[in-house]
């Protein structure tokens, strides 16, 4: 071989060895990188989590370095590929923080079905921060393109072929599946344990399960969410049994009020963000009195209890869709309204139940209609009407908030109650409280705090002035609702405590109080109460209970699925992730029922609907 050619092959391999040096070493700062900004860019917890997690960390390397080698191999730039990583991982880890801040957990593969509404987004984010992230990724982009400027003399070929890059991207993309897929498959399933990687899948807790196991595997192993396994035994006979069995038992509950022939108006109140401070006043202090006053005095005299929400600080759609439909996320533990129901045709629900009962049925959220892709999926489940932001007619906000307040959410609900001469099924799902809690700064405060807490003190007393005003409202729509002649029903419940009570959630007792939030039955007609206190106080539950309460409690006629909700809830009134921890609760035939009937309206073939037919 000739001098000048073994001169340019040496030449070639070595920039072939650097480039792969560069990249190996180019994965472990990325990985380093990301970890730290996962810990919200504490420096000591991602250092901790290297050296006190070797196998774990450079597991998540490996998957680093076969992003990186994918992103090579379609440029032909090395440090440009590495930049464009970097920026990525810049955006995503972006986005983390700020969900982590609202709802303290971290970014889940789900939350990127969210893009299309980045536009709604944005109204929980500092836009400062946001211009600052994205001069960064142009500053990364900008210094990745200069190290090429200047070492394309040293790792940069001039010939690099077509087929050898598709080989790379081949093999890159098939290493990342294989070994995601290796992880999430070669652990015991009964404990979850990845004894090669002395780890173990958390699933009930994402944080801990990010904590433990990095942010690139636990990201990996919630992509599995997006498609339910079929319980042992699913099939055509055993829904069909199932439903023979409650069927009858409907058949012979002959005592209640039919609902077609009731005159009864339904109203179902979601209210975001609605907790009642004084379960954590042993925790958190502040002065000014009572903040929800009407809240105490409703509960006092109406059917009442605590909702054990399944999500702290978000989560408000997987709540929503327990609470209409009687269904529960415990098994699926992902986000229904976005990630399995688009595909279902139709979804049983209070809705569809009171529709077919010849009711009214609407949907109102003072907010984007697209949001958790409400404007597809709430028709399935049955409402004839949704009014989002943009058709309703009150859109009254307070002074220096953002959101339509509920004083204007209420009216609207009472427009529908005396417009229509029909019975009526409403849905209210508010927004006032809603996050952020930076709001208003020139709105004067009723509530002091006291105390020196992670959670800033101007977000607290924020937080409290607008549970304050919202419950002023409540007791409005109460009142209104007591002076009308039309006999209604209000399921009302806070879905979820803000997320801005961070030492709560940190101990066992404090978070369970974290996760409890207001519910009551209210009728503006005569319901039987406690002779002893003057009301009746119902059991703490999630909310796939809560319409079925409602109903067993006025003694009317309730879907098919109610019965089987009388066993389930009765063994298994609160049935979440985030209280009965990595503890399955018994497998009682209920919940075995419960859990095939779940499958099939999610993800199976909608045998249920069809054997019941409500």
């Amino acid at each position: 071989m000739p001098k000048l050619e073994k001169d340019q092959s040496y030449k070639t391999r070595t920039r072939v060895i650097l480039r792969i040096l560069l990249i190996i070493i180019a994965a472990f700062l990325l990985t380093f990188f990301l970890q730290y900004r996962y810990f919200l860019n504490d420096f000591g917890q991602a250092w901790q989590f290297m050296t006190e997690r070797p196998l774990v960390f450079y597991y998540n390397v490996l998957l680093m370095l076969f992003i990186v080698l994918f992103f090579s191999s379609i440029f032909k730039r090395p440090f440009l590929s590495i930049g464009i990583v970097w920026a990525l991982l810049t955006a995503i880890t972006y986005a983390h923080i700020n969900k982590f801040n609202f709802r303290g957990t971290p970014l889940l593969p789900e939350d990127f079905q969210m893009a299309s509404e980045a536009g709604s987004l944005l109204k929980f984010i500092d836009l400062w921060s946001l211009v600052r992230v994205i001069f960064a990724i142009v500053l990364i982009i900008a210094l990745a393109i200069l190290l090429d400027h200047l070492t394309k003399n040293i790792l940069q070929t001039k010939r690099q072929q077509l087929l050898p890059r598709l080989l790379i991207a081949a093999v890159s993309i098939f290493g990342l599946v294989f070994c995601t897929e290796f992880a999430r498959n070669h652990s015991d399933k009964s404990t979850n344990n990845i004894s090669w990687l002395n780890s173990e899948f958390i699933a009930w807790n994402q944080t801990a399960n990010y904590d433990h196991n990095g942010f690139l595997i636990g990201f990996a192993y919630n992509l599995g969410k997006f498609q339910l396994s079929a319980p042992d035994g699913y099939s055509e006979q055993v829904i069909q049994e199932i439903a023979t069995e409650y069927n009858n038992k409907k058949a012979d509950d002959a005592s209640r009020t039919i609902l077609s022939t009731s005159d009864y108006n339904i109203v179902v109140v979601l209210n975001e963000s609605f907790y009642d401070p004084e379960l954590l006043k042993d925790y958190y202090t502040y002065e000014g009195g009572d903040v929800t006053p009407n809240l105490h005095k409703i509960m006092s005299e109406n059917p009442s209890g605590r909702m054990y929400s399944p999500d702290y600080g978000g989560g408000t759609a997987n709540i929503e869709f327990e609470a209409i439909t009687g269904l529960t996320n415990y098994w699926a533990s992902a986000v229904p309204y976005t990630d399995l129901l688009p595909n279902v045709k139709s979804i049983p629900s209070l809705a569809s139940f009171a529709k077919k009962n010849g009711y009214h049925t609407v949907a109102i959220h003072p907010f984007n209609g697209g949001m958790y892709k409400r404007n597809l999926i709430l028709p399935k489940e049955g409402f004839d009407e949704f009014i989002s932001q943009s058709e309703m007619h009150h859109t009254e906000t307070n002074g220096g908030f953002d959101y339509i307040n509920d004083r204007s959410s209420y009216n609207e609900v009472l427009d529908l109650l005396n417009q229509h001469n029909e019975k009526q099924m409403i849905l209210l799902i508010t927004m006032q409280n809603h996050a952020p809690y930076n709001q208003g700064v020139d709105t004067p405060r009723d509530f002091t705090v006291a105390g020196d807490y992670k959670t800033a003190a101007s977000d607290f007393t924020t937080y409290l002035q607008m549970l304050h005003s919202s419950d002023t409202y409540l007791g409005e729509f109460i009142n209104n609702l007591s002076k009308s002649n039309e006999k209604t029903i209000v399921l009302f419940f806070g879905d979820h405590a803000p997320g801005i009570f961070p030492e709560v959630i940190e101990s066992a007792e404090s978070n369970y109080l974290a996760h409890l939030t207001p519910y009551f039955i209210y009728t503006n007609f005569d319901l039987p109460k406690d002779k002893a206190t003057g009301a009746m106080r119902l059991v703490t539950t999630t909310p796939n209970c809560l319409t079925n309460t409602t109903f067993n409690l006025l003694n009317l006629e309730k879907p098919t699925l109610g019965y089987l909700l009388d066993e389930v809830c009765s063994e298994t009134p609160i049935l979440t992730p985030a209280f009965l921890g990595a503890e399955a609760p018994e497998k009682t035939t209920a919940l075995t029922n419960y859990e095939m009937i779940n499958y099939d309206v999610m993800s199976g073939n909608n045998y249920w609907q069809a054997d019941t037919n409500n």
